[in-house]
Formats: structure tokens, C-alpha cells, sequence
């Protein structure tokens, strides 16, 4: 190999081990953070409910073609019942990290008991084809949605809010399946991390986008406090 070659190889690979210490330690630092808000806010390990809590992510995702299991399990001291616990989805290969995500589970009464699945952002992204580009990505028709679930027309009044796009069963209407009140809790809980909300029966579970982001439990718990 000519000695240009191997000096540039070998810069690409101190880039690449430079990239890897800084997202670890990146990421010890955000976990750490995030210990002390869970302790904080009143969360403490249920290691007890991890098998109940791992049928009850299963069941609101309902996406046969995964398994979602769960780790770090906590529950919100005070009543009524809030977890919060990191949701792992199986991967297909056994080489293969799989994808790990923080999610908060709570019931909520609705009009519906169907599913729904809410795509959110932040109120610091304005409204323009950035937004409509990711929202046409996030309700795609992915291996990992819910089986039962399509997209959905947002309505008029929804549209350019912090709403990116939803999912629904085929012909269902978004107003019949959540009510006015949900969704102007919901349009919030983009500026505390969250991306996700998918709504099953009488439960909710609200989970983080990029890890990047902080997923601010005080905030989330703060906010979805008219829901419980």
C-alpha cells in the first residue's frame, strides 16, 4: 500500500475511534443525567412488573413481526400509576445491536379504543417541507409499525402544528379516535424529548426520538398530568 494511502486509512480510523469514544461517553453522561431526573421526579425500579410491562408494550405496539422487551423498569411513586423503563426491539440478526428506546406508559381515557399513533415535534422546527417531509417518513409503511394501523388525513385546524402525522385504522377519522383535549397535551410533549405517542385501549406510552435529544421526564410528567 503506498504510504498515502496507509496515512489516510489510518486518519479514518482515528476519526472513527475518536466518533465512537465521543458518542459512548456522549451517551454515559445522558443516562447519568437521566438517573438523576427519574430520582428526582419520584421513578424507583419495579423490577417485579418487568414481565407485565413487557406484554403491555407488546400489546400497544402490535407489530407481529418484532419482539419489544423491556429493561430498567421504574415506577412514579405517587398515584396514579406512570413507568418509565427503556424498550428494546429484537433484531434479526444476532450480530446486530438491537434498537433501544426510552418510553414513558400511563393510562389515559379516550373516546376510542382503537390504535393510534401520534408523530410529534418540537415547537422549535417551524412548519415548512422539512416538517412535512418528516412526517410522510415517520407515518411510512415500515416493517416496524402496527399492524393494524394506516395512515391518516391530519384534519384543517392540525395541519402546520407541532402534529406531524398519525396513524389510525383504514377509514377512521382522527377527532373519532382522540379527543381535542389529548391532542393539545400531546402537541407539547415534542419540547421534552418525545417524538412518538401511540395510543391502545386505555394506555399511552409516549417515547423519545434521537437519543441526541434528552428525553426530559420532569418536563413529560409535568405535562401529561391533565391526562392522568
Amino acid at each position: 500500500m503506498p504510504e498515502s494511502n496507509a496515512v489516510v486509512l489510518a486518519g479514518v480510523v482515528l476519526v472513527a475511534v475518536a466518533l465512537a469514544v465521543w458518542v459512548f461517553t456522549a451517551r454515559r453522561k445522558q443516562r447519568k443525567a437521566q438517573e438523576e431526573r427519574l430520582d428526582r421526579v419520584g421513578f424507583r425500579p419495579c423490577p417485579d412488573e418487568k414481565s407485565t410491562l413487557e406484554a403491555l408494550a407488546n400489546r400497544v405496539k402490535s407489530d407481529r413481526g418484532h419482539q419489544y422487551r423491556v429493561e430498567q423498569p421504574r415506577r412514579l411513586a405517587a398515584e396514579p400509576a406512570v413507568y418509565y423503563y427503556v424498550k428494546l426491539r429484537d433484531t434479526q440478526h444476532a450480530d446486530e445491536e438491537p434498537h433501544a428506546g426510552e418510553e414513558l406508559l400511563f393510562r389515559v381515557r379516550r373516546r376510542s379504543n382503537a390504535g393510534v399513533v401520534l408523530t410529534v415535534k418540537p415547537s422549535s422546527l417551524a412548519p415548512g417541507l422539512a416538517t412535512r417531509m418528516l412526517g410522510a417518513v415517520a407515518t411510512g409503511p415500515w416493517a416496524t409499525q402496527p399492524d393494524d394501523l394506516v395512515r391518516l388525513e391530519l384534519p384543517a385546524d392540525l395541519k402546520d402544528t407541532n402534529l406531524l402525522g398519525a396513524l389510525g385504522p383504514p377509514g377512521a377519522s382522527l377527532y373519532d379516535l382522540v379527543d381535542a383535549s389529548i391532542l393539545s397535551v400531546v402537541q407539547g410533549i415534542g419540547d421534552a424529548g418525545a417524538m412518538t405517542i401511540t395510543l391502545r385501549d386505555d394506555w399511552c406510552a409516549v417515547e423519545a426520538g434521537h437519543w441526541q435529544v434528552p428525553f426530559r421526564v420532569d418536563e413529560l410528567v409535568a405535562r401529561i398530568r391533565p391526562l392522568l
